[in-house]
């Protein structure tokens, strides 16, 4: 069987490493977008490298940069002919998000959307020649609840919350736009995961998390188009 490859942006720590391992785990071949080289631990890019040297590719890529996305997918396109899955996990908060109105920095939402909503556009800007078509590539936003404006109830987190507003938005027009190729655009709210931006209180570990949304991917229709924002059980979550 043909060795199928992920791409996955924001690769270097939290639910974009253990998507890394996961599907290094399950036979994949992993190319992993990170920013820089990433700690030399065990548990990081760099220690899944000498366990899986022939499967996984670190690609350093800057989501604010398009020139280092270009080139990621240059080098990208030197690996494999094709990508069947593509997962955009890159995100951040600004320092000040979770402060009130009247002390939250607003200058630190451009730099939040640039990454959030506007990165996982130029990902698939310039990895679209190597993403399989014909029903059989699919295209992860990894979103939130928080994006939701249906059921929005916070008061603070203008950056955050708006940039995934924005990324929704963006899984819609990708959506509208690849369905006539046959690629499948999804956007996905992982839970709340005890990562460096969920904190030590969350609920969910971000291995197990990365486990169950790997299965939820490989379950979903990649010609259906009925279900484009969901929670990490596939439950439909108002735009």
């Amino acid at each position: 069987m043909k060795q199928k490859t992920v791409l996955i942006a924001g690769a270097s720590r939290g639910l974009g490493l253990n998507f890394a391992k996961r599907y290094l785990e399950e036979g994949w071949r992993v190319l992993a977008g990170v920013r820089g080289d990433g700690h030399p631990g065990e548990n990081s890019i760099g220690g899944l490298k000498r366990k899986y040297p022939d499967s996984l590719y670190p690609l350093r890529m800057d989501l604010t940069d398009t020139a280092s996305v270009e080139e990621a997918a240059k080098q990208a396109g030197e690996i494999t002919e094709r990508i069947e899955l593509v997962i955009n996990n890159a995100g951040i908060h600004g320092p000040s998000s979770r402060e009130i109105l009247e002390v939250t920095n607003l200058d630190e939402c451009a730099a939040v959307y640039d990454v959030n909503a506007v990165g996982p556009l130029r990902v698939v800007k310039a990895f679209l020649p190597l993403i399989a078509g014909n029903g059989e590539g699919m295209i992860v936003n990894i979103s939130s609840e928080s994006g939701s404006i249906g059921t929005a109830r916070r008061e603070k987190e203008f950056d955050y919350c708006m940039s995934k507003a924005a990324l929704n938005m963006a899984t819609k027009l990708l959506d509208n736009y690849l369905s006539s190729r046959g690629i499948r655009v999804i956007a996905v709210h992982p839970g709340w995961m005890r990562t460096d931006m969920g904190g030590q209180n969350a609920d969910l570990d971000p291995y197990e998390t990365a486990v169950q949304l790997a299965d939820l991917f490989a379950g979903i229709d990649r010609t259906d188009r009925t279900l484009l924002f969901m929670d990490n059980e596939g439950k439909e979550i108002p735009w």
